[in-house]
């Protein structure tokens, strides 16, 4: 990569059940080809709806592997050639991180950003010729603008962020374990994700 970019997407998942027995409507237009996300207001039908542009923009019948193809599988090869990359996923509470990022497991093609990430990433690995690779995986929270650990001796304790000039922004005390496979990348996941924060966002 010759040069830093950020691209920023939108995705709208599926209504859930309780959205189905509220008997919500679909107000999110999203328009693939050009990324664009249009929202309507419910309340006044005749103004018309605030569109909004973005890198990407995908509706509710897309697949998380679909978005994995083309956004995240340049970002993780670039990875495995040795450049830093983030895929960071920002919205409220019930929005739809846990579903693109963590994913189901059933269909195949609903699985998550994360865990396509490690299968990538090992397969790179396991082709390469010549090169030795040592993995490290941590798993931050950032939740109402405190940082934890999840995978720390104590999940509740706040971190702090900081900056270095030479190696940039890190986390202090962010505890690092080594992975040699997708199998021990998943059960630092699964441990991870049972110290999460579950409620509403302030």
């Amino acid at each position: 990569m010759a040069a830093e970019a950020v691209k920023v997407i939108v995705r709208c998942r599926p209504i859930n059940q309780r959205e189905k027995d509220l008997k919500c409507k679909i107000i999110v237009d999203i328009d693939q080809s050009c990324g664009q996300c249009s929202i309507t207001n419910p309340n006044d039908t005749t103004a018309a709806p605030k569109t909004f542009s973005y890198d990407g923009a995908y509706f509710t019948d897309s697949f998380t592997e679909q978005i994995y193809n083309e956004i995240a599988f340049p970002l993780v090869e670039s990875v495995t050639e040795g450049y830093n990359g983030t895929v960071f996923a920002y919205g409220q509470t019930g929005c739809g991180k846990s579903f693109t990022m963590q994913g189901i497991t059933s269909p195949a093609s609903q699985r998550g950003i994360i865990p396509r990430a490690f299968e990538h990433i090992f397969e790179a690995i396991a082709t390469a010729e010549n090169t030795k690779f040592l993995v490290f995986a941590s798993y931050l929270e950032i939740y109402n603008e405190e940082i934890r650990d999840l995978l720390g001796k104590d999940a509740k304790k706040k971190l702090e962020l900081k900056e270095h000039n030479d190696t940039g922004v890190y986390v202090t005390n962010l505890s690092m374990h080594t992975v040699h496979n997708v199998k021990s990348c998943e059960q630092i996941m699964d441990r991870g994700w049972k110290n999460r924060s579950v409620g509403a966002t302030l």
